[in-house]
């Protein structure tokens, strides 16, 4: 799930370093601020290892993201605690298979999005792992929410890295050929070596792709192993950014709010059949409304007609200059070859092909509704 905007920063003078922070610098990257840490921008450049992670396989340290496992409390089992996180979640977790994982999101009272996380299945205990930006307001959340049911522990001790691409397989396949077996949302633990590996096929770059969460004394030796290959780029914040947002993948932060609704945001598939049904989770009355209903607000594509990248921020007009949304993301797309955007408009105005225009910084950009994902996602599915 790995996510991030270069730009974004909560924790200016005081920042946070990953256990990757000595062997970044070491091979050249440009650091940025970004929630609370300092972390790579780039390394030989965002074009560079974009187009390197769509056709070969890229390498990004994600240690920042907030890895959490939920254990049944004394007395309790698993389940329970499964059962009250769902009070929070919309998604379905107490039904998630061993070695399984799910897209998913935290809720509030009024169907705003506390966060998006991945959620996965071990023997004895349920792993989030969440953005980093969110992590401490996240953790205070589920532990109000899942009182003393559940044990909640923060795992400082691991790290993780993204290993994203089309050849990302051929180059795990040589420590162990059923990595390769993997399917997209599913996990198991391999060594590779000698280091112990919970590995998912998963990532946010809209690749196929795996992530792996290591304890964080071996992770500069992982990441060395890997980076030894030729065929595997080191990446940094920037390209992260523009991979998903040419995937048309929500951050947090942006396209994810307190104040957007899962429906609103076009994640209606993150919510189950059996959770509609019992609609007992957090702002569960507002987000099935606008489920049956329709939202008066919906997240869409944006493509600019001229090569002016339209950022985040600029208000979306309508060609009658009336002021109908606002960008939430955008910028060049390597892949795309033109600027892409992703932003929330009025539902009568969200329509692919729909003519807007862009007020960035004083100037009118013409731009039209474009459907999502710019980029066609390429997971690996049964």
């Amino acid at each position: 799930m790995a996510k991030a905007s270069p730009t974004e920063n909560r924790n200016d003078g005081h920042l946070k370093r990953t256990p990757l922070d000595k062997f970044n610098r070491e091979l050249g990257a440009k650091m940025a601020a970004f929630a609370g840490f300092e972390l790579p921008l780039s390394f030989e450049g965002v074009i560079v290892e974009h187009v390197a992670t769509r056709t070969s396989a890229g390498l990004f340290d994600i240690s920042h993201m907030g890895i959490v496992d939920l254990l049944p409390a004394k007395g309790h089992d698993l389940g329970i605690a499964a059962e009250r996180l769902e009070k929070i979640s919309p998604i379905s977790i107490t039904d998630l298979r061993l070695e399984r994982m799910r897209y998913g999101l935290l809720t509030n009272d009024e169907g705003g999005v506390v966060d998006d996380l991945i959620i996965s299945r071990h023997d004895d205990r349920l792993r989030l792992v969440l953005n980093a930006a969110q992590t401490e307001e996240d953790l205070d959340y589920i532990q109000q929410r899942t009182s003393n049911l559940a044990k909640v522990e923060v795992r400082g001790d691991l790290a993780q890295l993204a290993l994203q691409g089309p050849k990302s397989s051929e180059v795990l396949s040589q420590f162990s050929d059923k990595i390769d077996d993997l399917n997209f949302m599913q996990r198991h633990e391999f060594q590779i070596d000698g280091i112990d590996c919970d590995i998912s096929r998963s990532g946010y770059t809209g690749e196929d792709g795996f992530e792996l969460i290591v304890p964080a004394t071996s992770v500069e030796r992982l990441a060395d192993k890997l980076l030894q290959d030729e065929r595997v780029v080191p990446c940094g914040l920037g390209a992260r950014d523009s991979l998903r947002l040419e995937a048309g993948l929500c951050l947090y932060g942006h396209e994810l709010t307190a104040r957007t609704t899962p429906i609103e945001a076009g994640l209606a598939w993150t919510i189950q059949q059996r959770r509609r049904v019992d609609a007992a989770f957090a702002g569960a009355q507002i987000i099935l409304r606008q489920l049956s209903s329709g939202p008066t607000r919906t997240r869409v594509g944006i493509s600019a007609l001229t090569r002016r990248p339209i950022r985040d921020g600029a208000e979306l007009k309508s060609t009658e200059d009336v002021a109908v949304g606002t960008v939430t993301s955008g910028g060049f797309g390597p892949t795309c070859e033109r600027p892409v955007a992703m932003g929330y408009v009025q539902t009568e105005f969200a329509d692919a092909g729909t003519s807007l225009i862009a007020d960035v910084r004083g100037k009118e950009v013409p731009c039209e509704v474009t459907t999502l994902p710019f980029v066609p996602h390429r997971y690996q599915r049964n």
